[in-house]
């Protein structure tokens, strides 16, 4: 639980991602449990290609 936990912070989309192959955005630990949305409600879900 904990290896997908810090997956699932840096990627809000990982079953999406997970289940299309597509790449696994790293997490910014120097954002946990600084206050605020910053490292919890900034992370973008996968931009495909247009």
């Amino acid at each position: 639980m904990i290896s997908f936990g810090r997956a699932f912070i840096a990627n809000p989309d990982l079953v999406e991602r997970l289940r299309l192959d597509l790449p696994i955005a790293a997490d910014d630990l120097a954002s946990w449990y600084a206050g605020g949305d910053t490292g919890y409600l900034t992370y973008p879900a996968y931009q495909h290609a247009a």
